[in-house]
């Protein structure tokens, strides 16, 4: 499988890891997340080495995760620390475990080299905690896609039109120029369209009725999470310069684990700059994100399909797509740069 293993990627919403074992898919690898009687949460390869039934068919007892047949009980660390009609586990009875760590209401894993897994490289968006900002959780959209479709999708604001007419969409902005930038962590693809008149999302929620100045900016970060900032500011007002009167800015996060090369799981959730303490106002908007998403999906899952008809066969290119090429670009160097490290360990 192609994909880059020495990362964080998230596993689930901390709300779903409680008092029971919990089975993800990560990268191809099926895993258990449990939170132990501490509060923290541990996640171990789904597989109980006595019979091979999945430890997410047990359950959490104290701070370890019981198999669900004979009761081996293992901990966070791998161990297996109880198995019962005998004094002591048997020797060398190991699961292998991933580490953890929790932000932005999410449980992130790192599947590659223990070692090398560092929690200050866990996505974070510091609006997220900044009094003053609203912040919503959402879904978690299930795509029968490859994540890299879904990584050229985040890099691409002229979809927006043609995909999502009636909630993200502006006809003034169709052949407004987009523009993007290397940055050591990815790409960013920006498009800004002055005096214009507000899509439905910026009339809906920045009760703006006349001209606006709006902007979008996608940060894709590799190998796979994506934060969309957008908005508008009645127009002449600063909107490009941080300001700007009636100013409407959101940040929609998405964090796409791939679940095997044609699934892949889109958790997102969304932090605005209005109505910090209002939910309605944040299920709202997440009404119209899942409509837009869900359009998204259709899309995405179509060009998956016909992508295994047509393999081999050579696609037309366009200028837009020169953000996503250069994304892909640079996930495929890391993963290029993790095998050439593992056949040098393995010699």
């Amino acid at each position: 499988m192609t994909f880059v293993r020495n990362a964080w990627y998230v596993a689930s919403w901390s709300r779903d890891v409680q008092d029971r074992p919990v089975a993800e898919t990560v990268l191809g690898e099926n895993l258990v997340l449990w939170r132990g009687a501490d509060g923290t949460v541990r996640a171990a390869e789904d597989l109980c080495p006595h019979r091979f039934l999945p430890l997410s068919k047990g359950r959490v007892r104290g701070d370890n995760v019981q198999c669900g047949y004979h009761g081996l009980t293992f901990s966070g660390d791998g161990a297996c620390v109880d198995a019962p009609t005998q004094a002591t586990p048997p020797q060398g009875c190991r699961i292998r475990t991933y580490p953890v760590h929790e932000n932005m209401g999410l449980v992130w894993v790192w599947t590659g080299d223990p070692a090398l897994a560092d929690v200050a490289d866990v996505y974070d968006l510091p609006e997220y905690h900044r009094p003053g900002w609203g912040v919503a959780h959402g879904d978690g959209l299930d795509v029968e896609a490859n994540y890299l479709l879904l990584c050229d999708n985040l890099c691409d604001p002229t979809h927006v039109n043609y995909v999502h007419p009636s909630t993200l969409g502006n006809p003034d902005e169709i052949n407004a120029p987009v523009t993007h930038t290397d940055v050591p962590w990815g790409v960013v693809t920006e498009r800004l369209t002055p005096d214009s008149a507000p899509t439905g999302f910026i009339r809906a929620f920045g009760n703006h009725a006349g001209r606006v100045d709006m902007w979008q900016r996608y940060l894709m970060y590799a190998p796979s999470v994506s934060i969309i900032d957008f908005g508008g500011a009645a127009a002449g007002t600063g909107a490009f310069d941080g300001g700007g009167e009636g100013r409407v800015q959101v940040f929609s996060c998405h964090f796409m684990t791939p679940v095997t090369e044609t699934r892949t799981i889109d958790r997102w959730l969304h932090v605005r700059n209005f109505a910090p303490d209002e939910p309605a106002v944040g299920e709202r908007i997440s009404e119209q994100f899942r409509i837009a998403f869900a359009e998204d999906k259709e899309i995405l899952q179509a060009v998956q399909a016909e992508e295994g008809r047509h393999e081999g066969r050579a696609k037309t290119g366009l200028d837009l797509d020169a953000s996503a090429g250069l994304f892909r670009l640079k996930v495929n160097r890391l993963i290029r740069a993790e095998a050439q490290a593992n056949a040098q360990a393995a010699e």
